[in-house]
């Protein structure tokens, strides 16, 4: 008898925040997007690899490669070994049987269809050493400082306050898993769910919700009575939904489409769509290239002129869209700006942000009613001119934030002593490592209500009875009261009785 195949793979600590992948534990069965990433022979863990390399036929990336050094093409593809499947990027191109070194990734799926499935047989977890940069103050990883901690179990979140001190300027910190895999000891594929939420929105009492990965849309009343909607698009796309008074909008990178109750859904443009927004019905659909178009149910699409940067945050204030725009100069410096941008597509551009409150380097995010730049635990007003105004101290310092309705939506981590609400949620497990949810008033940015979430970027949305959806481990719906266990709502169960 032949021994089983193996694999050895680092899954991200990203990828076991976010849900993509469950914190490995030894004898369970993981399905998860695979990527080979190739590395210097002298790296530790790294193994040399025999497969067939297949071109993806995607056009090659101008990519940033590092501090100091100049930008490189870089090559995508699909290797295929003995048992496996990983996504590839290189900057050599290449094709047909490889024999390559380098390291195995369990990540995020954005962009990755290539997955791996086995048996988990070892977990260790991975630490890096981390040093905080004097000219950004943000944290660089040091290169030759890994080790690797034998357990059981890894955990679900990791511990990132030591990275918050303003105290530590260097740190061993774990951030992920390695993990050995079993390829053959696995049992047949369990039965997908007919409905998997992969986003949510709302429009009055109807809560729309789109697929993880399938075309299609479920549209869902004030009485749990769902509608199917099959959108005319392919299978393993991710795509985000809007909702209108009439209907929805979906988009993703196949394209964009239009959902009506009482009929076809439609196909409206083939571009894809990295960021949008609705005003009324009104869908402002933002492509790469600086490709926007503005979608209306009953009209011709307008195209608005737009420089090629990228959309870093959008948000609509009144009956225009507020932009956020980066430029990148290098892999450690951008340039910002806002646009606002009319339902006709007139545009109006701001003066570059020279100066942004609160820590660099983080991911800005518009929200509030008015809207306010938020980076990290500060917001700043956005005056006429489309320049920054006042800053508002939070208190804590949240690491996503959301426009939602008369709510921000903001995540972070639960540190001791500053959460906005509450101390703990209710039958909480001590060694669970959850993410606090907190919605504050759009005006005052005072705190309303928090919920403890297993996940890092909810989709959400609050529909006209003033209940809170969220997408966090399936579609839920959150406590009247804080700190309360969100309640899930099983979407494929509904379908089944159509």
């Amino acid at each position: 008898m032949s021994s089983h195949r193996t694999l050895a793979v680092q899954i991200d600590g990203l990828a076991i925040e976010d849900a993509e992948i469950p914190p490995p534990k030894i004898g369970m069965v993981l399905d998860f997007p695979l990527q080979f990433t190739e590395l210097p022979a002298e790296d530790m863990d790294t193994v040399t690899i025999r497969a067939v390399l297949i071109a993806d036929g995607h056009p090659p990336i101008f990519q940033y490669t590092g501090k100091d050094s100049p930008r490189r093409w870089e090559w995508s593809g699909v290797l295929r070994g003995d048992g496996w499947e990983a996504s590839w990027r290189g900057f050599c191109p290449r094709s047909g049987h490889v024999e390559l070194t380098g390291r195995f990734y369990g990540t995020l799926s954005h962009q990755i269809t290539s997955r791996v499935r086995g048996r988990v047989t070892r977990v260790q977890l991975v630490s890096m050493r981390y040093r905080r940069e004097p000219d950004s103050h943000g944290w660089a990883i040091v290169p030759g400082h890994r080790s690797l901690r034998e357990v059981t179990e890894s955990p679900r979140f990791f511990d990132t306050d030591v990275l918050m001190r303003d105290d530590v300027y260097e740190v061993d910190r774990e951030d992920g898993a390695w993990i050995e895999l079993d390829l053959d000891d696995v049992p047949p594929h369990p039965v997908r769910p007919r409905f998997v939420p992969g986003d949510v929105s709302a429009a009055g009492d109807v809560l729309w919700t789109v697929d993880s990965g399938l075309p299609l849309v479920a549209s869902i009343d004030s009485e749990h009575v769902v509608t199917e909607h099959l959108l005319p698009g392919p299978i393993g796309v991710s795509r985000h939904v809007w909702a209108t008074p009439g209907g929805c909008w979906v988009a993703g990178t196949d394209g964009s489409y239009r959902c009506t109750p009482g009929f076809e859904p439609r196909r409206v443009s083939d571009l894809a769509v990295h960021a949008g927004a609705v005003v009324g019905e009104i869908f402002l659909a933002c492509s790469p290239g600086g490709r926007w178009w503005l979608h209306s149910p009953d009209c011709d699409p307008v195209a608005v002129k737009t420089p090629d940067e990228y959309v870093n945050s959008i948000a609509v204030e009144g009956d225009s869209f507020l932009v956020l725009l980066e430029a990148r100069k290098s892999d450690r410096e951008s340039s910002r700006r806002l646009i606002r941008v009319t339902t006709a597509g007139d545009v109006t551009t701001g003066p570059v942000l020279s100066s942004i409150p609160g820590p660099r380097r983080q991911r800005l995010f518009l929200a509030g009613s008015p809207l306010r730049l938020f980076n990290s635990g500060t917001a700043s007003t956005i005056l006429p001119d489309l320049s920054l105004g006042d800053a508002h101290d939070l208190g804590w310092e949240p690491f996503y934030v959301k426009q939602v309705g008369i709510y921000v939506c903001t995540v972070a981590h639960p540190s001791s002593g500053t959460l906005p609400i509450g101390q703990r949620p209710v039958a909480c497990d001590p060694t669970q490592r959850y993410r606090l949810l907190t919605l504050l008033d759009a005006a005052t940015l005072e705190p309303v209500k928090s919920a403890p979430i297993f996940a890092i970027r909810p989709g959400i949305a609050v529909d006209a009875t003033g209940t809170v959806w969220i997408i966090a481990d399936g579609l839920k719906s959150l406590s009247e009261q804080s700190m309360q266990w969100p309640n899930p709502l099983d979407v494929a169960t509904l379908l089944d009785y159509l």
